[in-house]
């Protein structure tokens, strides 16, 4: 590794070399947030003529060797933004010392164009352009060279993103008076230069670390430079395009943000299960799960990348209801309106399930309904959301265990659900979800077009769409206000008002605009009408069919829709054999109550027998001592498998808890759980 400081023109501008931002690395993203940051930067520095700015680090490492035309390529592992950023205002002066009359300027666009800042002069191809940007910026930023040398030649416009800053740079540079000094500050921008040497330095540590200046690097942006570092060079655009790319356009997911996130961590679920990931470090399971599994080694990454392109899938066909078979995809969209991301890990787990045939298209259905009324029941009931991601987790193992078992896996889920009674993770039954849907503000509830999209969809329309349609009250909510609401109102206005309001019973949907907060009963029929006969939807016939409306209409309407919501969204019919089948046993009640020492008497486990730790993000070994005690590598010992293995969370700082260490200890590297074990005692 060679560092040393430097002016970031002159390192531009060195002779026979150019920069090549990898593939692995996002696209450009700066915005004009960052740009605006630079730009004062810039001009502060020129106008004090008196010092130079630190802006950071650039590191790059060579690629390959020394073209045919004597130039060296330099991958960008740190400073893409900084230096592609640079590269636009320098084509922002660039084009105004080209204009007529600009003879006032202490550059000349030939010497930006000509002198290393932009181009290698007299090479061609590749070689010609200082920077070689990835996917859709490269053409754009290549065309925006040749329409400086070229007038005539037309730039191409695939990236947003360059020309929009580009425009910033210049309209900032046609409204400045003293453009000297951003030609100033320019050259007084000093940097860090870190050269690493290939075979011996490892960017990767690097682009890790890559997080003090400018835009964190997503999740995605990390793994993703964790796969395709683990080829060479050359063979990274050929991984990157044939693996990697194809999951970017699964997701959609360019930008390398929230999508991309969402999605991996659903992935560890299911692959952790039952851990929940809800507060892991994305990347850094990542790489534990990469080194655990070995995929590391042997060309592996290409396995996994072609699992992760498969989970890809799904999770896109989930979130989106994007399936070939009707009946699936609408049931699939019916989830994706609940807006409960917390589930998506097992629909995940279901999916792959069916794909592999496992899962017959029925079956599937009727999970995914299961699933549906479960999430709904529990939202309309206000049920805590917090619990969900670990429940989730544990289910994901627990079907699997049915599937591996060749049991019945939707009635499992169902068994397994209502088995919950009682408890945070209730599935809410009929009582208690009719009282919740007919007191509670609907209006205010956050899935309320959900749950009157689908009361329309249930009474033989179809779902509406939500760009297309908005709740409206029927009485409106300034209905005290007016001599004929308060009429129909009736007597005790303010207390049946407060009652009835906001309740189900008088919500609908409109294509109107806004809810109308004003106007009479005819007014409202007619926004509720929302047109044509064929545009009428049958949620609101009973509306449209009043003479009238009030408090009385509303709570009948009220409980008509109830009654209707408690078809749509039934709790499971399920015998009591078939939930006992899926409680915990009494033979593994009665397992619970055998200790580690009895496991040690009975010989099933020894002394200076290794217990290895069962979960990949925390690998780990303890020792079995002399006495049948278990003993961490800190020396602590303890007689209890699962008070032993919450210490050795704690000492390998992981923030999960309570988990049972029968389930998370082995007896050697691939071994029985002692779970196993205490079973066959």
């Amino acid at each position: 590794m060679d560092a040393n400081s430097r002016s970031i023109l002159g390192l531009i501008a060195e002779m026979n070399t150019r920069f090549v931002v990898p593939v692995y690395q996002r696209p450009y993203s700066w915005g004009e947030q960052q740009c605006l940051q630079l730009w004062d930067d810039i001009l502060a520095c020129g106008r004090q003529r008196a010092s130079f700015h630190f802006t950071g680090s650039i590191v790059t490492i060579q690629d390959g060797t020394m073209s045919a035309q004597g130039v060296t390529p330099l991958l960008l592992i740190d400073g893409q933004q900084r230096i592609t950023t640079i590269t636009l205002l320098l084509i922002a002066l660039a084009r105004l010392a080209g204009q007529d009359g600009r003879h006032d300027l202490p550059f000349t666009r030939e010497e930006i164009v000509d002198s290393g800042y932009l181009t290698n002069h007299f090479r061609t191809g590749d070689d010609h352009y200082k920077l070689t940007l990835s996917k859709n910026d490269h053409a754009t930023c290549r065309s925006l060279i040749d329409n400086l040398e070229d007038p005539s030649h037309p730039v191409v416009t695939g990236s947003e993103r360059l020309l929009e800053n580009l425009a910033f740079f210049e309209r900032r540079v046609g409204a400045l008076d003293d453009v000297a000094s951003v030609w100033e500050g320019l050259r007084r921008l000093e940097v860090v230069s870190i050269a690493l040497t290939q075979g011996q330095d490892k960017p990767q540590a690097i682009f890790e670390s890559m997080n003090s200046t400018g835009k964190d690097l997503s999740s995605a942006d990390l793994i993703r430079n964790f796969v395709l570092m683990a080829y060479p060079v050359e063979e990274q655009h050929d991984m990157y395009q044939t693996f990697w790319r194809p999951i970017e356009e699964i997701l959609g997911a360019d930008a390398y943000g929230k999508t991309f996130d969402d999605f991996i961590r659903s992935y560890f679920t299911v692959a952790y299960a039952p851990e929940s990931m809800a507060k892991a470090d994305v990347y850094q399971t990542f790489k534990r799960y990469v080194l655990f599994n070995g995929y590391h080694r042997n060309d592996r990454m290409k396995n996994l990348s072609l699992k992760v392109k498969r989970f890809a899938s799904y999770y896109a066909r989930v979130t989106t209801g994007q399936v070939d078979d009707p009946q699936v995809a609408q049931a699939l969209r019916r989830l994706a309106m609940l807006d409960m991301p917390q589930v998506n890990p097992l629909l995940l787990a279901l999916f792959d399930s069916y794909d592999h045939k496992d899962l017959s298209r029925d079956e599937f259905l009727e999970m995914v309904a299961t699933v549906e009324s479960y999430l709904l029941r529990r939202a309309v009931c206000d049920c805590e959301t917090s619990v969900l991601s670990p429940f989730v987790a544990s289910l994901i193992a627990r079907l699997e265990a049915v599937r591996n078992e060749e049991g019945n896996v939707a009635e499992a889920l169902k068994a397994m659900l209502l088995n919950e009674a009682g408890t945070p993770r209730r599935f809410p039954t009929d009582a208690e979800f009719a009282h919740a849907l007919a007191t509670r503000d609907s209006f205010g509830f956050s899935r309320a077009f959900y749950l009157l999209a689908r009361l329309e969809e249930a009474a033989g329309g179809t779902l509406p769409r939500r760009s297309d349609w908005t709740i409206e009250h029927v009485m409106p909510v300034h209905a005290l206000a007016s001599d004929e609401w308060a009429e129909a109102i009736g007597p005790d206005g303010d207390r049946a008002f407060e009652e009835t309001v906001n309740s189900l019973g008088n919500l609908t949907l409109t294509t109107a605009a806004f809810d109308l907060q004003e106007g009479s009963f005819a007014s409202k029929r007619e926004r509720v009408a929302g047109g044509p006969d064929d545009c009428r939807l049958a949620l609101s016939a009973d509306v449209l069919a009043a003479d009238v409306w009030g408090p009385e209409q509303i709570r009948v309407r009220t409980d008509a829709l109830v009654s209707r919501a408690l078809g749509i969204w039934g709790i499971p019919d399920l015998p009591e054999e078939a939930c006992l089948a899926y409680r915990p046993s009494r033979k593994a009640q009665a397992g619970e109550q055998a200790t580690f020492a009895d496991l040690f008497e009975a010989g099933l486990v020894e002394m200076d027998d290794v217990l290895a730790s069962a979960n990949p993000l925390y690998p780990g070994h303890a020792t079995v001592t002399s006495r049948g005690k278990i003993m961490l590598a800190n020396g602590e010992m303890f007689d209890d498998p699962t008070e032993a293995y919450e210490r050795f969370l704690t000492s390998q700082g992981a923030s999960v808890t309570g988990l049972n260490g029968w389930m998370y200890w082995r007896r050697g590297e691939g071994g029985p759980l002692l779970d196993t074990l205490r079973e066959g005692l």
